[in-house]
């Protein structure tokens, strides 16, 4: 008999019933691993399985923009708006929790496994009639909260979503497949049996079987690289994570508030095709937040070692990343915004030409946000997150009294500004407590020569011309010039972060 499982002695097995498995565990780990640093091969698969899923979305998108009317189009992206806010309620950050007391406890792998699940069941019960009769507050129409409804039976997938687990056991290639699984199974449905005429419900329909197949994908993976599965109901366990997790999955729920709530606004003050050209838009800006998020996860590690134990070190890579992040975040802001119809239209569809000055105003929540990641992180790793909370809840008062303001008047811009205005307040506030808490990181130095160049260029061109290809010239060559004259910090700081995980703990 074998006691062995994964890293650390765990379940009994038997010869004969695991010979299968280890041999499947063994070809597949030969397959997955190649030469090289494992931190590096885990970011490059994360990342990679990120940007496939990313890509195959898209592309499914596109085309629902294509055979749905814009108001079948805008129903889709509002339900699966409840679902993902949803999806982070149920969640509740257990996983993270699980994480942590795998890593404190190995030989509690086999209750953590089952217990994790028990305390997501736990909400999915209560949130998913919650997220049901959703539609009818939203005085929507039938076909729409059935739709809600499929769409909150998916979520009975999410306490079964394993990949805190595999994260435990550093299994990032594999749960990095996880999410381009979901996403093709999503695709391939849509390219099959959506087409003009379909009905919306159909769309989900087909992301319930999607979220069924990855579940099934995580339950096979634990059971060959981990521990087998098995659920228990132990309520004082389960009660536990949630207890722990609760912080953490507040902090999500107000980021997943602030991402959604615009969508959830439009909704109950305007009328028309607003949710379509919102949800196109915020659609593009979310996945450029994705690799934002996976830019400051490699380098939180920095972060964490440098802002304990060496406070200049820690300020000298801040200010390099900063400098780096204000040119590179508001030069994408820039060319998102004067390329707004042309990217819209053509990823979309003609008709989402009208969703450019949209997308024009989501564009700069992406520097925004990846500007204040660097407070954020910091002050997770000073043990100082308490301060997320508040500035998380400012961002979203602000952002509901400005979609109030501006919803009425603008429509769909208006929820865009709303958004923006929330991201930045909450950056504002994040900022001053990691400079009155930590230190200095030259923010304002940093961003004000790049926002005032592309303020200048975005001026200056609409008032010279009214030529879109004469507008983007001017304004890229005015933002170029001055960028011309940083080359020489930006190579700097870029080296210096580039050599950052070399710096000796």
């Amino acid at each position: 008999m074998s006691w062995s499982n994964g890293n650390c002695p765990l379940v009994k097995e038997s010869p004969k019933h695991m010979s299968i498995i280890d041999t499947a565990r063994e070809r597949l780990t030969h397959i997955m691993s190649d030469q090289g640093p494992k931190l590096f091969r885990d970011f490059v698969s994360l990342v990679s399985g990120q940007s496939i899923s990313m890509v195959i979305g898209f592309l499914a998108f596109a085309y629902l923009a294509r055979v749905l009317d814009a108001t079948q189009y805008g129903a889709v992206e509002l339900a699966i708006s409840i679902a993902a806010f949803s999806a982070i309620v149920i969640e509740c950050g257990a996983g993270t929790i699980g994480v942590r007391e795998l890593a404190r406890t190995p030989e509690r792998a086999p209750d953590l496994a089952a217990q994790v699940p028990a305390a997501r069941l736990i909400l999915a019960l209560i949130v998913i009639p919650v997220v049901g009769i959703a539609g009818y507050f939203t005085n929507q129409n039938l076909e729409l909260t059935m739709l809600i409804w499929v769409y909150a039976l998916s979520l009975l997938a999410v306490p079964f979503k394993q990949e805190w687990l595999l994260q435990g056991y550093e299994r990032m290639s594999i749960a990095a497949l996880a999410q381009p699984i979901r996403t093709a199974i999503f695709a391939g449905g849509i390219f099959l049996f959506v087409v003009p005429g379909s009905s919306m419900l159909t769309v989900g329909w087909i992301e319930l079987i999607a979220v069924i197949a990855v579940s099934v994908y995580y339950l096979i993976a634990q059971y060959i690289w981990t521990v087998p599965f098995r659920f228990g109901w132990p309520p004082r366990a389960a009660l536990y994570f949630l207890k722990e997790g609760f912080s953490v999955g507040l902090a999500n729920m107000l980021w997943a508030f602030m991402l959604y709530a615009p969508m959830f606004l439009l909704a109950s003050l305007a009328d028309g095709t607003g949710p379509a050209w919102l949800g196109a838009g915020q659609r593009i800006v979310i996945s450029l937040m994705t690799l934002s998020f996976v830019y400051h996860f490699n380098l939180y590690p920095v972060i964490t070692r440098t802002v304990q134990n060496d406070r200049k070190t820690w300020s000298r890579v801040m200010q390099s990343s900063v400098h780096l992040v204000a040119w590179a975040g508001i030069a994408l802001a820039l060319l998102l915004t004067l390329l707004s119809k042309p990217i819209m239209g053509s990823v979309f569809g003609s008709d989402f030409r009208a969703a450019g000055p949209v997308l024009s105003v989501l564009a700069w929540a992406v520097p925004i946000r990846t500007l204040s990641g660097h407070a954020r992180w910091s002050l997770i790793g000073y043990t100082r997150q308490k301060y997320l909370l508040w500035a998380e809840i400012a961002g979203a008062v602000v952002l509901v009294c400005t979609g109030v303001a501006t919803i009425p008047v603008l429509g769909a811009p208006g929820a865009a500004l709303a958004l923006c205005a929330g991201l930045l307040a909450s950056g504002i506030i994040t900022q001053i407590a990691a400079d009155r808490l930590i230190g200095s990181m030259a923010l304002v130095k940093s961003v004000a020569p790049p926002l005032a160049a592309a303020s200048a260029g975005l001026v200056l061109s609409h008032w010279v011309t009214t030529d879109p290809k004469l507008q983007f010239l001017i304004c890229s060559s005015i933002y170029c010039g001055v960028g011309l004259t940083q080359i020489a910090p930006l190579y700097h700081d870029l080296r210096r972060i580039a050599y950052a995980k070399e710096i000796p703990g």
